[in-house]
């Protein structure tokens, strides 16, 4: 496992708290996957799984934004789009090497995780608390 999940992490919003539980699941998948010397293939499935995932849980948050005219709404989906785009970056680079390629994306992800839950979810949990969202 590389990546923990605490409550330091929670918006207070259960269905988004869940649903970053099940991200950083994916991640730690991926993490035990490349330490447990599983094949190209197998990876190749996890980043894919993590793409779906993290498509699914930005549409979850965006459709929030919009429902309750989110302030950052714009902030947001652009930070959204530049995660994927560091992906797609990542993934032009596949080589016969997928295990580098699964670290650096590793690297990324948890950088990106920890600073996205830190910074720009916490800023949208009270919003969406005031709107009743639990």
């Amino acid at each position: 496992m590389i990546f923990e999940w605490t409550e330091k992490y929670s918006v207070n919003v259960k269905e988004i708290d869940d649903q970053h539980k099940a991200f950083i699941g994916i991640i730690n998948k991926l993490y035990d996957s490349i330490n447990g010397g599983k094949d190209a293939k197998e990876l190749d499935e996890i980043f894919r799984e993590l793409v779906e995932y993290a498509h699914f849980h930005f549409k979850t948050e965006e459709k929030y934004f919009d429902k309750f005219d989110y302030p950052d709404t714009q902030k947001h989906k652009e930070a959204h789009k530049e995660l994927f785009r560091k992906i797609e970056a990542l993934m032009a680079k596949k080589t016969v090497d997928k295990v580098s390629l699964s670290y650096e994306l590793l690297d990324f992800l948890e950088d990106w995780l920890v600073d996205h839950l830190n910074v720009m979810d916490k800023d949208y949990g009270a919003f969406f608390k005031a709107h009743e969202l639990v």
